[in-house]
């Protein structure tokens, strides 16, 4: 099928750009252009034809500015964000916080915990982690990521680039105003910012939309209607397209109601509907990239290698536990061992 393989343009398909600079982030105050879902959504699609590792960076980077610009003082943020500082977080209530019984340094608390994959760790020069309630209030701790020591390295399968390793705090020591209290949204919070914590996921499914959509575009339909490649790709690019979408529609309503003041938090039925489009296009994408990657057999090494790394990218991608659908979305190929969950 190796005739049916456009030509390829830009940059050679399993190359490794140079790194790019950080993406825009929304925070207070912060561009117009990424203080929207939508926009949001778009930035890390547009990433994710480039670089799926990438993009996995920037859609963790962007949720983790949204729900920092919510509950983080405007202090902290200055802080957190100064001279270009990459800051990721892991949502995961896998920490402990616990009164300092040391008196002697400004700090009230001490942390606890270990967090799988700490997606960043490798670029971070704070990751905002997860903790328990306290005293029934979602809680999270802002630390500097050189006092998080890796447990276990990200070895693969793929978006082995992310660095989303095992990271621990043993006993490490936070100011107050790094404990932020996430039970409620405050009162004045800017347009656009989160009102329900939900919301960190909506650009999940931009890296498998973007993904898709690069595979569309170098592999072309090729060969005429009725042959078994052309029948893969029309199916592929049709549910791509119809994903992308349909979840681009939702975030745009959203935005609507968050720039008039009426986007709170979510009630039961709309957080299922929410959470149902997201994982529908995060998965019927990743599906698609997987159909794509099998149906082609071009001899193009290059091309092929490519290929390979893609599929085991979205397969890697394909169990994560936030994605993980109420229905039967996950179909018959299985996740290779030590993917993410």
């Amino acid at each position: 099928m190796s005739n049916a393989v456009a030509p390829l343009t830009g940059p050679a398909p399993g190359a490794r750009p140079a790194r790019r600079p950080a993406p825009l982030l929304w925070l207070r105050d912060g561009p117009d252009e990424v203080q929207s879902l939508a926009a949001g959504l778009d930035l890390v699609r547009q990433v994710a034809r480039e670089d799926a590792s990438e993009a996995w960076l920037c859609m963790i980077g962007n949720g983790t500015a949204h729900y920092l610009s919510t509950y983080a003082g405007g202090d902290l943020l200055a802080e957190l964000y100064a001279g270009g500082n990459e800051v990721y977080g892991v949502v995961a209530p896998a920490g402990r916080v616990r009164t300092s019984e040391d008196t002697s340094e400004d700090t009230s608390a001490v942390v606890d915990g270990c967090w799988r994959f700490g997606s960043g760790a490798d670029r971070a020069a704070f990751m905002a982690m997860g903790c328990e309630p306290v005293a029934g209030r979602r809680t999270t701790v802002v630390l500097e990521r050189a006092r998080l020591r890796v447990e276990h390295v990200w070895q693969g399968p793929g978006l082995l680039a992310t660095g989303s390793h095992t990271l621990r705090a043993d006993g490490v020591r936070v100011r107050p105003e790094a404990v932020l209290d996430m039970s409620a949204v405050p009162a004045g919070r800017p347009w656009g910012i989160y009102a329900d914590a939900q919301l960190f996921l909506a650009n999940m499914p931009g890296v498998a939309i973007g993904l898709a959509e690069r595979l569309l575009e170098v592999l072309g339909a090729g060969l005429a209607p009725g042959s078994a490649w052309f029948a893969a790709y029309a199916e592929a690019h049709t549910r791509v397209v119809l994903a992308r979408r349909g979840l681009t529609g939702l975030l745009q309503s959203l935005d609507g109601l968050a720039r008039a003041g009426r986007l709170g938090p979510f009630a039961p039925a709309l957080r299922a509907e929410y959470h149902a489009v997201l994982s529908a296009a995060y998965h019927v994408c990743l599906d698609a990239v997987v159909a794509l990657a099998e149906a082609c057999d071009s001899r193009d090494a290059q091309l092929r290698g490519w290929l390979s790394e893609a599929r085991v990218d979205a397969l890697t991608m394909r169990p994560h536990a936030a994605m993980r659908p109420s229905g039967t979305l996950l179909t018959a190929v299985p996740a290779p061992q030590g993917a993410r969950g």
